[in-house]
């Protein structure tokens, strides 16, 4: 390993507490970044599809909604400017699984293609990469981490085409990305996305199996989680979330695998937007976002969540009515950011019911992982919401499903909890 260790100079391995990084960055260069990202070669034809996504990025720029693929090209295209290199890979993943991305043009009559964040300047250093994998998640998962593990300064991502298509790379989980550190001293600051939702997509493309990498973390549920857990797991709800998150893997001066449960739904979802200067500087990562809609001394109950729920249950709130109830959304859940939690609980002197609501059954999500750290470390008893235990991570009758999302979305809010 001796050829790889200048790579890693400045570097340290994680330490106690949640570190804080700096991730923003200047409103302009933002701009620029995004700008540039839609901006052609002479004599570059591109698909009508393209056309609208060109016209579409210029537009948010100018209105300042910025949504999910335009945070992620801010990141990508601002660690380029860094001197960082970025590598993607997956199926698809230039064009993305749901037709957002467009990192990859392809010219429609030469079939030339074009990466317009390598062209940001005539004097960058830093490149993005794009491999457009195969289906083969355990060979193209461990080429991602043996590369991330030989250098720091290039974002590694692997992207699944549905979340819970990280099972045929299982064996690289267990035996390398979970525990690499611990066995052999080699830090990764891999990547992996992993898009979910129970949507009625049925058993097979709704849940990231979330469980499985929180009972993998070596999280202790009486606490004292650091910077130092074996890797870190987000399911962020906004774009400028998002945007934090992958910057903060190359800013920070250590490297930590991170699992992102990414999102479908909200990559279009018109709530699902940041602006501008959340992404400036002096801002970071928040591993909670609170509840600014409600006034905190009228709270009774509270709601934590993760993820792209929150948007149901925010939507649910307002039919109903309920202007005592807070929904408090727990974006990063290992390492478990009990300081920022409770500081979130302090708020509402007058709160006497605390929830957590899922999407996913009581045997998957992250219930069986947040339940005892409530307990234990923040002497808060949850009740649960949710669907009920189930072997299948979702049902494929369409009717079902409307009903348990409804039900889902209905147990927060009633005054008996089970």
């Amino acid at each position: 390993m001796d050829d790889v260790r200048p790579w890693w100079n400045g570097l340290r391995q994680g330490g106690d507490g949640l570190s804080v990084w700096d991730t923003g960055c200047p409103e302009d260069l933002l701009r620029y970044v995004s700008f540039k990202s839609v901006e052609l070669p002479k004599d570059f034809t591109v698909h009508s599809v393209i056309n609208r996504h060109i016209n579409g990025r210029r537009e948010r720029i100018a209105n300042g909604n910025i949504d999910w693929a335009t945070a992620e090209t801010m990141a990508f295209g601002s660690l380029l400017f860094q001197g960082f290199n970025v590598r993607l890979s997956g199926q698809d993943v230039g064009r993305g699984t749901f037709s957002h991305r467009h990192v990859m043009l392809v010219d429609q009559t030469s079939d030339q293609l074009h990466i317009p964040l390598n062209t940001l300047s005539e004097k960058q250093s830093g490149f993005l990469e794009v491999a457009n994998s195969p289906l083969s998640e355990e060979a193209v998962l461990g080429f991602e981490y043996g590369m991330s593990v030989a250098t720091a300064r290039t974002l590694f991502i692997w992207e699944a085409q549905f979340g819970d298509f990280f099972n045929g790379a299982q064996l690289m989980l267990d035996a390398f990305v979970s525990c690499g550190e611990s066995k052999w001293q080699l830090m990764s600051g891999l990547v992996m996305l992993l898009p979910t939702g129970m949507d009625g997509a049925g058993a097979e493309h709704s849940s990231c199996r979330l469980e499985r990498f929180l009972q993998l973390c070596d999280s202790n549920e009486d606490g004292g989680d650091g910077d130092w857990l074996n890797w870190h797991v987000a399911y962020p709800t906004t774009p400028s979330q998002y945007f934090h998150l992958l910057r903060q893997q190359m800013v920070r001066d250590f490297r930590k695998p991170l699992i992102v449960a990414a999102p479908k739904t909200l990559l279009r979802l018109k709530d699902a937007v940041s602006s501008l200067s959340e992404m400036s500087s002096g801002h970071h990562f928040q591993p909670v976002l609170g509840d600014a809609s409600v006034s905190a001394e009228k709270v009774k109950r509270v709601i934590f969540c993760s993820g792209k729920h929150y948007y149901a249950l925010a939507d649910k709130r307002k039919a109903l009515g309920h202007h005592n109830t807070a929904i408090v959304r727990i974006e990063l859940l290992a390492p478990f950011p009990v300081t920022a939690i409770s500081r979130e609980i302090a708020k509402y002197e007058n709160g006497t019911e605390f929830v957590w609501s899922q999407e996913e059954s009581r045997n998957m999500g992250a219930w069986s992982f947040v339940s005892p750290r409530f307990s234990r470390q923040l002497s808060i008893q949850l009740s649960y919401c949710g669907r009920a235990a189930s072997a299948s991570p979702a049902v494929g009758v369409a009717k079902i499903h409307q009903k348990q999302a409804e039900d889902v979305l209905q147990q927060p809010f009633r005054f008996t909890l089970r």
